[in-house]
């Protein structure tokens, strides 16, 4: 993909890089959590140390995607971490949790640091949540120098919501957001859709944005493997899997439809759907017993994850149609880095889908029909199952390379050389 090098911006950096700089993380969601934005946060900070800075972070205790607290004392080395909401309850209510976890998150981050402020060279806010940084930004001097990174855009999930007070929460949403991205000085975005969105719904200055794809966090690509999880891999059968957070964007109730169709129709395929968290124990629930072939287990440990990987005929990326701008699925790099076919489901023209296409990574569907699904699934099985697993990962790795690394996301936070949007 190609990139122009974004001068303005470097004009402005009156700081240039030096090895002690101090840096703030701002995030509830942070070691040892070990998927999504967590997992993210937690490998952005070891390579921002191993580069020579010393980050501070506030954060919450361990949290997702139960969203139950897990109190942890867990240190980093050259990382400060300052924890809060040890005592938080979340509610079932998906928007209720999301209103404990911003009004919490702000009055923690505000408190830490009117009571035990430094001196930061930059500060970065991880959206969301945002109304932390939209009460922090009264506080901070205009001289701070601000990079935002954005996961994902609740303006755009909060769309789908109807009636009276679904369009008020939208408004105020959208509010909040824009002015928590607006009040940074530069903003990292996880895909072009997002970036787009972003600036179109808020006004946000094309200079101050930069788009960064998520970037590999697996511990290795070799393909070596444990055994930890071999008994949940039966042999001489294929393996589809879902794996990682189970949310309203990831469609649950229908991907469990499509893979009790996929059984039906498929008796060598065994479908598995490792999670946690509301939605995950509400599917389980309901249906732990409906379909003998679709799994439910708990979320590996990142220890396993290669392994999980490794066993994996195909892994299923599932996307709500409606919110392809609000987000890119974050282990989509860490797929493809291993060579694990994937099957995207998602809506004409995403960007995850577009992805997918031009790597030749896996097959794509752009229905949620369960019996369209099927019928898709199986006119790529050629594409999903064929192919040696070492010369899929040999054959994606410069995609790979170039596309998801985390020097580029590591080096607009260090002010480090060209800055460049994709």
């Amino acid at each position: 993909m190609p990139r122009k090098p974004l001068r303005s911006y470097k004009a402005q950096i009156s700081k240039q890089f030096r090895f002690d700089m101090k840096i703030l993380v701002l995030s509830p969601f942070f070691f040892p959590e070990q998927i999504s934005t967590g997992k993210y946060n937690t490998h952005l900070v070891e390579e921002l140390t191993k580069q020579g800075a010393s980050v501070t972070v506030y954060s919450s205790h361990p949290l997702f995607p139960q969203w139950k607290i897990s109190l942890s004392t867990e240190k980093m080395d050259g990382v400060e971490i300052r924890r809060g909401g040890g005592w938080i309850r979340y509610p079932s209510s998906t928007l209720l949790r999301r209103a404990v976890l911003e009004i919490w998150f702000s009055l923690h981050v505000v408190k830490s640091w009117l009571f035990k402020r430094g001196s930061y060279d930059v500060i970065v806010p991880i959206f969301p949540p945002s109304l932390f940084f939209f009460v922090l930004c009264i506080f901070l001097s205009r001289s701070s120098h601000k990079i935002g990174i954005i996961h994902d855009l609740q303006g755009v999930y909060a769309n789908l919501s109807k009636g009276f007070i679904g369009r008020i929460l939208t408004s105020l949403i959208g509010a909040i957001e824009s002015s928590a991205f607006n009040s940074c000085d530069r903003l990292i975005f996880l895909s072009n859709a997002m970036a787009n969105r972003a600036k179109a719904s808020y006004g946000i200055s094309p200079e101050k944005c930069t788009v960064c794809y998520p970037f590999v966090s697996i511990p290795s690509q070799t393909i070596a493997h444990g055994s930890n999880l071999l008994e949940l891999f039966p042999p001489n059968i294929k393996h589809v899997v879902y794996s990682g957070a189970l949310g309203d964007k990831q469609n649950p109730a229908l991907l469990y439809d499509f893979f009790n169709a996929l059984t039906n129709a498929e008796k060598n395929i065994d479908c598995h759907i490792f999670s946690g968290g509301p939605h995950f124990e509400s599917l389980k629930t309901r249906f732990f017993n409906a379909n003998e072939r679709i799994h439910f287990h708990d979320l590996v440990h990142s220890r396993d994850l290669e392994e999980l990987y490794a066993r994996s005929d195909v892994q299923i990326i599932p996307q709500q149609f409606g919110t392809g701008d609000g987000s890119l699925p974050s282990k989509l790099p860490n797929l493809m880095a291993a060579g694990v076919p994937v099957f995207v489901i998602c809506e004409s023209g995403s960007e995850v889908g577009d992805i997918v296409v031009k790597a030749q990574a896996g097959g794509i569907s752009t229905c949620w029909d369960a019996d369209s699904l099927v019928t898709s699934f199986q006119s790529q099985m050629g594409t999903l199952f064929e192919e040696d697993r070492i010369v899929r990962r040999a054959r994606l790795q410069a995609f790979v390379r170039n596309n998801f690394n985390i020097e580029s996301v590591a080096n607009i936070l260090l002010l480090k050389g060209e800055v460049y949007e994709n």
